[in-house]
């Protein structure tokens, strides 16, 4: 949840926001060389919680490191955009 409220806030909040850090081991050198390898729309989504749950498993499906969401539009439901991250020669 942690996590989430950060996102949340960096989505309102000016400068750059890291993506949330999925993988155990990284070195901060290899963190900060994370890129985005793939974008995807979560939708449909009823609390924070499943979004961040949902962000999560897609993250993990996918092998990738890290996640950062964004463009959230909440009305009955939650809509946000996740671009998932992982080390520059890793393929997803």
């Amino acid at each position: 949840m942690k996590n989430l409220i950060r996102d949340i806030m960096a989505i309102f909040t000016p400068g750059h926001h890291g993506p949330v850090i999925l993988q155990d081991g990284l070195t901060e050198e290899e963190k900060s060389a994370l890129v985005p390898v793939r974008t995807l729309s979560i939708d449909w989504v009823a609390s924070a919680d499943e979004l961040e749950r949902e962000a999560i498993r897609e993250t993990l499906d996918a092998g990738a490191a890290g996640y950062q969401l964004s463009n959230l539009e909440q009305t009955q439901f939650i809509h946000a955009r996740a671009t998932l991250y992982s080390k520059p020669n890793e393929r997803h």
